[in-house]
């Protein structure tokens, strides 16, 4: 990928020509990422403000705004990228590629991914989506501290998580419960209360070979929804560990995208 990227999906970054080009404090930075993450599109200059101040934001924020502007296309054109955010009556545009924004490539991956699932390709889409799970190196907006930026983080992360669970039904389908195990434990130590992750590695520990971890995942989930909520899972996720505990989990799983989605 030639010409200059933008990532946001973790740290900002930006790259142009293979080398890193070092954008400015953490005003410029944040407005980068508000771009970037609406490239080609106008951003407002009041959601700039919001973005980088919140609520309060100084009276001169509107001139300080342009000041970040102008600063950030000098840097770029200082570095070989050129002039690519543009003043548009509605507010500022980033202009990129799809190629140049790890945020677009992640989601055309996903879109593909779940494209060739419905086509029975099932590890076509496996590829895909682990492809599109590559993109991400960290929260977005990392060590920026924008509460505007936190929503956009919220919003990419269901994104993020949802995919994975996807490519994780298809894995169990396809008999890959060994090889997933370590990957979901992971998931579910990040998001303890999605369902769907839980099931998916009961499902795994059980057909590895490991029904009593499997059900000790389930006491877990029990336990944790009970502390800290007052409920008790739900019925899909009750309804797998009846299976495991009479033995009726061990039937082939078949291929569909929606095979065993617990909490779906």
């Amino acid at each position: 990928m030639g010409g200059t990227q933008y990532r946001v999906l973790g740290p900002l970054e930006v790259e142009h020509a293979g080398a890193a080009v070092r954008v400015g404090g953490l005003r410029q930075q944040i407005l980068l990422t508000l771009l970037a993450l609406e490239a080609n599109q106008a951003v407002p200059v009041p959601r700039l403000i919001d973005g980088i101040w919140g609520e309060r934001p100084p009276a001169s924020a509107k001139g300080q705004v342009w000041i970040c502007v102008s600063g950030l296309r000098r840097r770029l054109t200082e570095t070989g990228a050129g002039d690519a955010v543009e003043t548009r009556p509605a507010g500022y545009v980033l202009r990129a590629g799809r190629e140049a924004l790890d945020v677009t490539r992640f989601r055309d991956l996903v879109a593909r991914g779940r494209s060739a699932a419905r086509e029975g390709r099932a590890e076509e889409a496996v590829g895909l989506l682990r492809a599109g799970a590559e993109q991400w190196r960290g929260p977005v907006g990392a060590g920026l501290d924008s509460a505007l930026l936190a929503s956009a983080a919220v919003r990419l992360e269901e994104e993020r998580v949802a995919a994975a669970e996807e490519c994780f039904d298809l894995e169990l389908a396809l008999g890959r419960h060994h090889g997933i195990v370590g990957e979901l434990m992971g998931h579910v130590a990040e998001h303890p209360f999605r369902e769907r992750l839980c099931g998916q590695l009961m499902l795994a520990l059980y057909h590895s070979g490991r029904r009593a971890d499997a059900l000790r995942v389930y006491r877990e989930v029990r336990l944790r929804y009970s502390d800290e909520l007052g409920l008790e899972p739900g019925e899909k996720l009750r309804a797998l560990q009846g299976e495991i505990l009479g033995e009726r989990a061990l039937r082939p799983i078949p291929f569909t995208r929606s095979a065993h989605a617990i909490g779906a």
